[in-house]
């Protein structure tokens, strides 16, 4: 159920996401999730990381996620510059 719920949090917060999956490792609320999305472009992992924090915050404090691990990244753009 945990993961279901996540996946829908996610998908509405990232609907555009190249990459989006939440994988459970274990008893149901120990979940992974892997999201890469240009929302994280020019974002450190910590600024990423965070962003998925507050997106997952209602299921994170009230104990739906026990363990939470994240993969995220940015996605190329063409012609794009730094």
């Amino acid at each position: 159920m945990a993961k279901e719920r996540v996946q829908t949090i996610l998908t509405g917060a990232f609907p555009d996401a190249a990459e989006l999956q939440v994988i459970d490792r274990g008893g149901g609320d120990h979940l992974e999730v892997r999201v890469t999305d240009a929302a994280f472009n020019g974002l450190s992992m910590i600024d990423q990381h965070k962003l998925i924090y507050k997106v997952l915050e209602e299921p994170w404090t009230d104990g739906t996620i026990h363990e939470l691990r994240i993969k995220t990244k940015g996605v190329a753009t063409e012609g794009a510059s730094t």
